[in-house]
C-alpha cells in the first residue's frame, strides 16, 4: 500500500529535538514532515539539524524589530561571548516525576561540553570543531531531555518567523506585546510569542505541533548576565500540562577545560557543518492499522528514534514512546523499509538521527 500524499517539509525552528546537542546553539531547530496516511495514520518526522537562519521581513516593522530585540537580549550564546558555565536543576514528567541536573560549559558554537543526569540516566555531549560526540548509558535520549535542551535555546524558536499581527495585553499588571507570527513554509499555523513591552523579555512562546499538540514555553524571573537578560525559570507545557520545569542555579563566567573536549570511549560521533542539509524521506511505505486495534476502536501514538546512514538506509530503530504492542510492532516493522536522501555536509553524505511520531487515529 502506498500513500497518496507526499511529505510536506516545513521549517519548524522549535529546537525541541536537538537531541545531539548545541551545534550553532542559538539557531538550532528541527525540520518537520507532517504526513497523513490512509486517513487514519499520521506520521510526524522530526529531523534534527542546526543551521543559520534569518528573521523574515514582516508586515509590521516595529513589531518585527521587537521580536529581533527580544531574541538578541536573551541570546547568551553569541559568537563573541566569553566562556561561561550554566548549572540547572529540572523536573520532568515521565511515568513518575523525575528530577535531574544539567551542567553546560560553553566556549563557542563549536566548542562546548554538557552533562545531564536524570535518575539513573546519564548523558554527556561534546562539540569539538565539526564533530559532535554523545555518550549515554541508554540506547536513546529521552524525549523530556530533548525538550529540556530546547528550552535552553531561548529565542531559537523565533528564527525564520515574520510578524502577522500584534496585540497589546495586560496580564497580572504586566503589559505585553503578543505577536502572531508565521514562517515562510508554515503559513497559517497558530504561533504566538508574548514579549514584555517594557523590558523586551520573552514571556511565552506558544504554537500548535502536528498532529494534535498545543505547546507553550514560559520564561520568568529574568536576571542580568553580561549584556543580556536570561530567565531563571523555564517551563514547557504540552496540552496545558507542565512536562518540563527548569531552574537556573548559577550562570557564571568560567573557562572550558580543553580536556573535557576529548570524547570518552564508545561515544557516538556525528559530523556537523554550517549549512548542513537534513535528511529527506524518499520512500515511506504506510504502516498497517492493526486489525485488533481497529476492531476495538483503539488509538494511540508510537514514537521511534532511528539513524539515517550515509547511504540513506535506516538503522538502530528504537522505541521511544509506546502506544499498544500491535501499533508499536506495525510502526517498527514499517520503518525498516524507509529510505532517505541522506543529510549532507557540502557534497559529503553524513549520518544523522531522526524521530518519527506515528499517530494511529480512527476517523
Amino acid at each position: 500500500m502506498t500513500s497518496d500524499y507526499s511529505p510536506n517539509l516545513v521549517t519548524n525552528p522549535k529546537g525541541s529535538a536537538q537531541a545531539a546537542g548545541f551545534s550553532q546553539l542559538a539557531v538550532c531547530g528541527t525540520i518537520m514532515a507532517f504526513i497523513p496516511f490512509m486517513k487514519n495514520v499520521v506520521f510526524t518526522i522530526l529531523l534534527f539539524f542546526c543551521a543559520s537562519c534569518l528573521l523574515l521581513a514582516g508586515t509590521n516593522p516595529a513589531a518585527q524589530q521587537s521580536l529581533i530585540d527580544a531574541k538578541q537580549q536573551a541570546n547568551i550564546f553569541q559568537h563573541d561571548a566569553s566562556p561561561f558555565q550554566l548549572e540547572m536543576v529540572f523536573l520532568v514528567q515521565m511515568e513518575v516525576p523525575t528530577r535531574g541536573h544539567l551542567t553546560l560549559k560553553w566556549e563557542a558554537d563549536d566548542h562546548w561540553w554538557r552533562r545531564i543526569v536524570m535518575g539513573d540516566f546519564e548523558q554527556t555531549d561534546i562539540r569539538n570543531g565539526d564533530k559532535l560526540y554523545t555518550s549515554r548509558n541508554a540506547p536513546f535520549t529521552p524525549l523530556r531531555i530533548r525538550q529540556l535542551v530546547s528550552l535552553l535555546q531561548l529565542g531559537a524558536n523565533l528564527e525564520g518567523l515574520r510578524v502577522k499581527k500584534q496585540k497589546q495585553r495586560d496580564e497580572r499588571g504586566v503589559e505585553m506585546s503578543c505577536l502572531q507570527v508565521e514562517g515562510e513554509s508554515v503559513r497559517g499555523a497558530q504561533h504566538e510569542v508574548c514579549v514584555n513591552s517594557a523590558t523586551h523579555e520573552i514571556l511565552s512562546d506558544e504554537w500548535k505541533e502536528p498532529p494534535d499538540e498545543q505547546r507553550r514555553k514560559q520564561y520568568a524571573e529574568y536576571f542580568e548576565f553580561r549584556a543580556h537578560r536570561y530567565p531563571r525559570k523555564l517551563e514547557l507545557f504540552v496540552n496545558g500540562i507542565s512536562v518540563v520545569t527548569a531552574h537556573v542555579d548559577s550562570l557564571t563566567t568560567a573557562a572550558l577545560e580543553q580536556i573535557l573536549l576529548v570524547p570518552p570511549r564508545g561515544a557516538v560521533e556525528r559530523r556537523q557543518c554550517a549549512g548542513m542539509k537534513h535528511a529527506v524521506p524518499v520512500r515511506t511505505p504506510d504502516p498497517v492499522y492493526p486489525k485488533s486495534a481497529s476492531e476495538n476502536h483503539l488509538m494511540g501514538k508510537t514514537i521511534a528514534w532511528m539513524t539515517v546512514l550515509a547511504d540513506g538506509s535506516v538503522d538502530d530503530i528504537q522505541l521511544v514512546g509506546s502506544a499498544t504492542h500491535s501499533m508499536d510492532d506495525a510502526t517498527l516493522q514499517t520503518l525498516k523499509g524507509w529510505k532517505f536522501k541522506p543529510a549532507m555536509c557540502g557534497a559529503e553524505p553524513v549520518v544523522s538521527d531522526i524521530e518519527v511520531v506515528v499517530s494511529f487515529r480512527l476517523r
